[in-house]
Order: C-alpha cells, then sequence, then structure tokens
C-alpha cells in the first residue's frame, strides 16, 4: 500500500514505525464495523489471523458479533420447541 510522503511523516512523527499495517488495520476495522466484510475477512486484511484480530477487537472494546433481540427471539423459539419435544416423550 503506497501512503503520501506527508502522512507517512505525520505517523512517524507520533511514533507510528509501520504506517501501512496502522491502515490496514484501520480499514479492516472501519469495513468490519460497518459490517461490510466478515471478521475473517477483516482478520485477512488487517494482515491477522482470526484469533489476532479477535484479541485485537477485544483490546479496542469492539464487540466481535453483534446479538440482536431478534437474534434472541429466534433462540427463544427454538428453545421453547426442543423442550416441548422432550417433554412429550
Amino acid at each position: 500500500m503506497k501512503l503520501d510522503t506527508t502522512l507517512l511523516k505525520s505517523m512517524k512523527t507520533v511514533g507510528l514505525t509501520e504506517p501501512d499495517n496502522v491502515v490496514r488495520e484501520s480499514i479492516a476495522l472501519f469495513l468490519f464495523q460497518k459490517k461490510l466484510i466478515s471478521i475473517g475477512k477483516a482478520a485477512k486484511l488487517a494482515n491477522m489471523n482470526l484469533a489476532q484480530f479477535m484479541e485485537f477487537l477485544e483490546s479496542l472494546k469492539i464487540p466481535q458479533a453483534e446479538y440482536t433481540q431478534d437474534d434472541f427471539l429466534v433462540d427463544l423459539a427454538t428453545i421453547k420447541k426442543l423442550r416441548r419435544g422432550r417433554y412429550k416423550s
């Protein structure tokens, strides 16, 4: 990835010794948070394996997954169906 020289100088001034990695990580985070790419693709874009990227997200307090109310309701309905089936036996 080719970066503008002014951007490179600014990044080095603040102590970022590997600006390409910072840019890749930032883009990966942005796309992942906007739900434009999966966590696996974001990890690859950031030059990390999945476990490293998950730890990276955790260090930034960014959720790795979103569990919505709709997800909960689907799970609850499934549990109720399973219970009914088990109790009928």
